[in-house]
Formats: structure tokens, C-alpha cells, sequence
């Protein structure tokens, strides 16, 4: 198998340096995330890497979306609002799945009522098989404790020919590297130190903030190879496609002294394909 980053870098997706102002994608997601500094613009470009990634893969008029562990919602109300798509919603913390349908219930009625928000378990998802074109899960696959449950989950219920989009952290990435030399007290102070908890911990070891092990925001692990997730896709019946390293490996709150004026670029830049970057991109197919 040639190296996923050099021979797939060319296809992948990016975000382009300036939005126009006649982007709804662009539109609905600068007012739910409201950027300003380095660390939003960062998340901004994260979402919209994986909208606009979804709505290339378009092969109907309507197309039914599940987003696994919608977070805040801003990927599932990007979608349903900007590009008009019949979206499924879950979180298994249910203060977050009340806060989507807070926000959703505020929106025009056109918008809302394409978008439909549940509590479910990425492990055992209540859907019937092959009833979504496309699945995606930002984020979660590090949180789990069988995460190859999910990837068959996501088989499961994706049509023939759907699409599966993830991002989750690299376990290659530089930090990481760097980091497995230093004992665990010392990385513990890094995380501690250096981390922006409350939008992607990315750090090795859990920081002590997240509570209990069994909270599902722990993360079970530092992350993914791009090879892991080709085996993981494989026996779960999907085919990556797409598959590269991405984002600057430097902690937030490292990049959070980035002058504002250069926030947005750099984060538009960060979803470019960059070896040993600190999260990994994928998309399949269901074989």
C-alpha cells in the first residue's frame, strides 16, 4: 500500500483562504461559531472541512445525514440550515443534545425541521440498516471504548455507496512524538498547562478535569494512524478514499498568542494536509 498521505494528499479537501459572502455554509457557520481568535477560526475550519467535504459527496437531491456526537451542533445545523440536507443529530450527553435543540428550535422553521436531534450511544446506534447517505463523527472515535463498534455501526446504517467523514487525533502527530519521552508527571503539567479542554484536548493522557473514567469525554486513548483506521474501515466494509494528517501541531493555547489578524489564515491553512499534524481526516465508502 503506497503511504495514504502522498498518494491522496492531491485529492483531498481544503478550506479556501477568503469566504464569500454568498457561502452558506460559510454564512451559517460564522454565526454558530462566531470566530475571532486563533482556537475558533481553528474549529471553524475543522467544521467546514467536513461540510463542505459532505456536500461534495452530493449524489441526490435529498440527502439524509447522520452526525455521530454533534457536539454544540454546529456540523448538524450547518448542514441542515446551509446546504439544506435531512439531518440526524446524536449526542450520548444529554446536555449537549438539549442544547442543539435549543438552538434549532430559534431557527427559521425551513431549517429546522430538517434536522432531527436524539440521545444514542455511538456503539449501538438505534437506526434501522442502510437508511443514511452519509454518516460523520468528528471527534469521537478517541472516546470510545470499542471504537470499532462505531465504524461497523456506521456500515450498518449507511446505504450501499454511502459515505463515512471522520476526523479524530494523530497518533503520529509531533507532540505526541516528543511527548513519549517525557514521564507521565511531566506530561500531566503539559496538559494541564497548555490545553484548550473545552473545545479538543490533545494532549496525551486524560486531563484530571474530565472527572470520572466513564465519562464519555475522556479520551480511551491519544489517538489514530491513518493505517489503523484503513484496517478499522475495512472490517467494518468501508473503503477510505481520502485520507491525510492535517492541522499545525502546536497546543491552543500556544497558537492563541497568534496576532488576530493572522487567525483565519493560518487556520484555513491547518486543514491542508500537513505530515505528522495533530488530527487525521478520512473519508470512505461502503464497499
Amino acid at each position: 500500500m503506497r503511504h495514504l498521505y502522498d498518494a491522496r494528499a492531491a485529492s483531498a479537501p481544503s478550506v479556501p483562504p477568503r469566504t464569500s459572502r454568498e457561502d452558506p455554509i460559510d454564512r451559517v457557520l460564522i454565526e454558530l461559531v462566531q470566530p475571532s481568535d486563533y482556537v475558533k477560526w481553528e474549529y471553524f475550519s475543522r467544521q467546514r472541512l467536513l461540510a463542505t467535504g459532505i456536500v461534495g459527496s452530493r449524489r441526490a437531491l435529498r440527502m439524509r445525514v447522520l452526525d455521530i456526537g454533534c457536539g454544540n451542533g454546529a456540523l448538524s445545523l450547518t448542514l441542515s440550515g446551509g446546504a439544506g440536507f435531512d439531518v440526524v443529530a446524536m449526542d450520548v450527553v444529554e446536555a449537549r443534545v438539549s442544547l442543539v435543540r435549543a438552538k434549532n428550535a430559534s431557527r427559521k422553521s425551513a431549517a429546522a425541521t430538517r434536522l432531527r436531534i436524539v440521545r444514542a450511544n455511538a456503539e449501538s446506534l438505534p437506526f434501522r440498516d442502510g437508511c443514511f447517505d452519509v454518516v460523520a463523527a468528528t471527534e469521537v472515535l478517541e472516546h470510545l471504548d470499542q471504537p470499532a463498534r462505531m465504524l461497523s455501526e456506521a456500515s450498518r446504517v449507511l446505504r450501499p455507496a454511502g459515505q463515512f467523514f471522520m476526523t479524530t487525533p494523530n497518533a503520529q502527530a509531533l507532540p505526541y512524538r516528543i511527548l513519549r519521552f517525557l514521564p507521565d508527571v511531566a506530561v500531566s503539567k503539559l496538559a494541564a498547562s497548555l490545553t484548550q479542554q473545552t473545545l479538543h484536548p490533545d494532549l496525551l493522557h486524560d486531563h484530571p478535569a474530565w472527572g470520572a473514567a466513564s465519562h464519555p469525554d475522556r479520551h480511551r486513548r491519544e489517538g489514530f494512524t491513518l493505517r489503523e483506521l484503513e484496517i478499522l474501515g475495512a472490517r467494518a466494509g468501508l473503503r477510505m478514499g481520502v485520507g491525510y494528517t492535517y492541522r499545525i501541531p502546536l497546543p491552543d493555547r500556544v497558537m492563541q498568542m497568534t496576532p488576530k489578524v493572522l487567525s483565519r489564515p493560518l487556520a484555513n491553512l491547518g486543514t491542508r494536509p500537513l505530515p505528522l499534524g495533530l488530527q487525521l481526516y478520512a473519508e470512505f465508502t461502503k464497499t
